[in-house]
């Protein structure tokens, strides 16, 4: 077991759940009086960590479920999108140096030209479709090195902005009660000034900066960035051989 708490598990999964827990950990930080600091920061620290990686599994599970819908929405998986010729994204030029790219590599035997894929796009989607399987999955095994260093790190942020919008609905449940709880502190002879400001721009983060939009984003830098990473993996040799010139002669 390399990592059984990766960045991924910390950035994709505990993050969104704390980022949520982070307003019930406010609330009741109000309660307490502020000369009594080391409680709430030793007592609040141990409730923020334990309560995210306790449901860390869950806002995984919340953003796996949103996610083929909006892939649908988005017109596919993003990786998949972007090697169809009629996407924009990459440049003809580019997506056809990239497209024989992999073929070279051996993913698969055949990748359709723009007829073909305007004839049928199911089989073009399923051959698009292993070929961004199979590198999702070389780019965990060289997550470590250049350039899918830089992938990982965009699948993490992907993961995350996945993850918490998928708990989003929840999350604002859980801050509005947080807003009423340390709100109601000040009817108690308490000044929980920070703590209510804290709250409220958890809230404002929640209600602004987590939708579909900042998802989408985050999902195609991810697709880009493993599309320009597939074109430094090296062909295998017996393939480099089966296209020498003088292989292509005969």
């Amino acid at each position: 077991m390399s990592n059984l708490i990766d960045r991924y598990i910390l950035g994709a999964r505990v993050a969104p759940v704390a980022v949520v827990a982070f307003s019930l950990f406010l609330a009741i930080s109000a309660w307490i009086p502020f000369a009594q600091w080391p409680v709430k920061l030793v007592g609040g620290s141990a409730f923020l960590t334990l309560g995210a990686f306790v449901l860390a599994q869950l806002a995984r599970d919340a953003g796996k479920a949103i996610e083929r819908p909006l892939w649908a929405s988005w017109g596919g998986p993003p990786t998949v999108r972007m090697l169809r010729h009629r996407d924009p994204t990459i440049a003809p030029g580019s997506k056809a140096a990239l497209h024989r790219h992999l073929i070279e590599l051996g993913i698969v035997d055949w990748l359709p030209s723009e007829e073909q894929e305007r004839a049928d796009r199911d089989r073009a989607d399923a051959a698009y479709l292993t070929c961004a399987d199979w590198l999702r999955r070389k780019a965990l095994e060289l997550k470590s090195k250049a350039p899918f260093d830089i992938v990982h790190s965009e699948n993490i942020w992907y993961g995350y902005r996945r993850n918490i919008l998928g708990i989003k609905p929840y999350g604002l449940v859980i801050w509005g009660f947080a807003l009423a709880v340390a709100g109601a502190a000040f009817f108690f002879n308490r000044r929980p000034y920070i703590e209510f400001i804290g709250t409220l721009f958890v809230g404002g983060y929640l209600i602004f900066a987590v939708n579909e939009v900042a998802l989408k984003r985050a999902a195609d830098d991810y697709s880009r960035r493993l599309l320009d990473a597939a074109q430094s993996l090296p062909v295998p040799k017996k393939a480099a051989r089966n296209d020498s010139p003088t292989r292509r002669a005969s």
